[in-house]
């Protein structure tokens, strides 16, 4: 049964050549060949790395071998960033803080180019509080590539030294690179300012300020005295009239107001005053006080009384500027006015004193008794002293008037003793009358001398020659 099959087989089956067998069995090999290769290759490939050996001795705790095999990699030659970044991890780990400082620096120096690579360095330094290795490091980072936490972070520390001429040229080198924080550039005019770069720091604030980014008081005035010194009046008053306008405050505009008048630039403290003011603020009240200063009595006097009708608030420090100034502008009456507006019983008694004098030089008896009665002062007194600028001018006109009539009295004296020594001389010799001339011409002489030297201008007298009132 079994043989019949078998035979059944073999004549169904075609009868295949022996070559043909041979090449199918070489084909088979090649390709088990190929395959067993391939594995091999794969089998390869999924072996760790170094990298990877270390990652999992790290994961292990083994970071003794993982070092050591680090060790004798960087010992034959290896220098890739992953081989020497993990040794300096593996010494940091260890504390040994030196070699992974030599590790570090070793990276950096081949790479020198790479701003990573320096980041990590300066990193290190910081970590490690090495201040001064950590400043070169943040310099280098900025070399290579500007950010704004690096200028930062290394004015930060270089102010904090108090290294005033590094911090000057780390912020100058942090500006040209495009560093624009606000503070740190108030901060560089300031530098500039206190080593005499006036104009660099007026540049520098002008170019915050044009970015609307001068916030404080402080740092705009700053601004307007560093424009003044650098001679911009102009420019710091037009700056000054935006600020206020801005920020509605009178004590700003008072202040630039001072500043200027002080400098006596009062054709722009005027400008700014009158800008930056309605009439019946304080403000505008400066503007009059600016030109009783200058003795331009009539324009203030006008100001001062424009003002006065239409002040809203009238409170007492407010009342004594106007007083001062109606005074000072040579109007008392003005002053009287404002007293009586206010009160005189709010008058300040020496103040009092002042407009009652003044009052009394202008011949308004009247008003003066007014403030005497309402205050109970004292009776008038001849030698009371006056504190009123007004009384001071007058005092100096009189002082003028008195010197230039002493002076014009003793050229008529001159002239006079001149004349008489030209007088003709009678009953003497022709020789004699020379010398009789010139005896009269000295005794004359010595006598309006003398006279001279005695007459003091300070007192009202007759002059004893000839009766002028010097």
């Amino acid at each position: 049964m079994i043989n019949s099959s078998r035979a059944l087989t073999r004549l169904a089956a075609p009868a295949l050549p022996s070559g043909f067998a041979s090449s199918t069995v070489r084909a088979h090999t090649i390709i088990m060949a190929m395959l067993f290769i391939g594995a091999l290759a794969v089998a390869y490939a999924l072996l760790p790395d170094d990298g990877e050996r270390i990652a999992m001795l790290e994961r292990d705790g083994k970071t003794a071998e993982a070092r050591q095999i680090l060790e004798t990699a960087f010992a034959s030659g290896d220098r890739r960033q992953r081989t020497v970044f993990q040794l300096e991890g593996l010494y940091e780990a260890a504390g040994d803080l030196p070699k992974a400082r030599q590790m570090i620096e070793e990276l950096a120096r081949l790479r020198p180019r790479d701003f990573t690579v320096q980041r990590q360095l300066g990193q290190f330094y910081r970590q490690t509080h090495d201040e001064p290795a950590y400043i070169r490091s943040l310099i280098a980072q900025l070399d290579l590539r500007y950010t704004e936490a690096s200028c930062r972070e290394l004015v930060g520390i270089l102010r904090r030294r108090g290294d005033y001429d590094e911090e000057l040229a780390a912020l100058t080198k942090c500006r040209l690179k495009g560093y624009r924080r606000p503070d740190d550039m108030i901060r560089l005019a300031s530098l500039h300012a206190v080593s005499g770069d006036i104009k660099e720091s007026a540049a520098i604030l002008k170019a915050v300020d044009d970015l609307r980014r001068l916030k404080t008081d402080r740092e705009r005035f700053q601004l307007f005295n560093i424009l003044l010194d650098a001679d911009q009046p102009r420019e710091a008053q037009r700056r000054a009239v935006r600020w206020i306008k801005a920020s509605k405050d009178e004590e700003l505009a008072l202040t630039f107001v001072q500043r200027l008048v002080a400098l006596k630039k009062f054709d722009l403290a005027i400008e700014l005053a009158r800008e930056t003011s309605v009439p019946g603020d304080r403000v505008f009240l400066s503007v009059a006080e600016i030109m009783a200063q200058r003795s331009e009595t009539a324009a203030a006097r006008d100001l001062l009384r424009g003002w006065l009708d239409k002040a809203t608030v009238f409170d007492e420090p407010l009342a004594t500027r106007f007083i001062a100034a109606a005074l000072d502008a040579e109007s008392p009456v003005l002053a009287f006015n404002a007293a009586r507006r206010i009160g005189l019983e709010q008058l300040d008694p020496e103040l009092a004193a002042t407009l009652v004098t003044s009052l009394e030089m202008a011949g308004r008896e009247v008003e003066a008794e007014t403030i005497r009665t309402e205050l109970k002062l004292a009776p008038r007194r001849p030698n009371r002293p006056v504190a009123s600028r007004m009384l001071e001018r007058i005092a100096a006109k009189t002082a003028d008037q008195r010197a230039s009539r002493l002076a014009a009295w003793r050229a008529d004296l001159w002239t006079r003793v001149q004349k008489d020594n030209r007088a003709p001389t009678t009953g003497l010799s022709a020789a004699q009358k020379p010398r009789a001339t010139q005896l009269k011409a000295l005794k004359r002489a010595r006598k309006a001398t003398t006279l001279v030297r005695r007459f003091k201008p300070g007192k009202q007298q007759q002059s004893p020659l000839f009766g002028l009132d010097p």
